[in-house]
């Protein structure tokens, strides 16, 4: 990857992106490349004390703290959590979450991940990559240029995931659960309300897809395999 990309990866949640992709996104920023990371949903429902109004605006503090690890550009959208919906308006904003990125790949959740809002996220990001290249959908800022490829990212814990690409993160394994370990309201939420270890998970997850490819540790992704979305040239590190 001689040339400088614009990256954008989509999450639903506040640290779903450091959870399946950090350790990539670590890699574009060390090379140089601009990282855009930006998030759907606000996270208020994750918690058992913390009321809603108040771990929204805390969560979106951590995603900032995160996305600083790496220097990455942030986009928050702010959907309740449980309210990500298929809809005409949540479109709009995330074709203005493209047009604002204008980005040369993206990266999103797959569309066979365990929850609705991940799937949900996953169809509205390939509507919106496809629709923020058309003129004539107004909006407040000026269409892209061309469709953008799009990569799934893995799956929460792997599960229903068949990779097509890999990407060596053995040299950003550390900053990717440094960067996992600023959203401390959802390590003490997940920890409670599943009795998960994530930090101690995620790092077994790139172990088990580094073992797949013949490194220390990976992160797996697959191509949105469409008429218009497929590139000549490696696009992921």
């Amino acid at each position: 990857m001689s040339d400088r990309l614009r990256v954008l990866a989509v999450g639903c949640h506040p640290d779903d992106l450091e959870i399946l992709c950090g350790g990539t996104l670590a890699r574009y920023a060390s090379a140089g490349h601009a990282v855009v990371m930006a998030v759907v949903a606000n996270g208020d429902k994750g918690h058992f004390e913390i009321p809603s109004d108040q771990l929204a605006r805390i969560r979106h503090e951590e995603f900032r703290a995160s996305a600083g690890v790496i220097g990455a550009e942030t986009i928050y959208v702010g959907v309740p959590d449980g309210q990500v919906y298929p809809d005409h308006k949540t479109r709009c904003k995330l074709i203005e979450v493209v047009r604002q990125a204008r980005p040369d790949l993206v990266i999103t959740h797959d569309p066979n991940d365990y929850f609705g809002d991940h799937t949900t996220v996953s169809h509205l990001v390939c509507d919106a990559s496809y629709l923020g290249a058309a003129p004539l959908f107004k909006g407040k800022q000026p269409a892209i240029r061309s469709v953008p490829p799009v990569f799934f990212m893995d799956t929460v814990m792997g599960v229903r995931f068949d990779p097509e690409h890999y990407v060596d993160i053995s040299d950003t394994m550390e900053t990717k659960l440094e960067m996992l370990a600023k959203h401390q309201t959802q390590l003490t939420w997940l920890h409670q309300h599943d009795g998960v270890d994530i930090l101690g998970n995620v790092r077994t997850v790139a172990r088990f897809r580094g073992l797949q490819c013949g490194v220390e540790y990976a992160e797996a992704f697959r191509t949105h395999a469409v008429w218009g979305r497929q590139a000549t040239r490696r696009l992921l590190p």
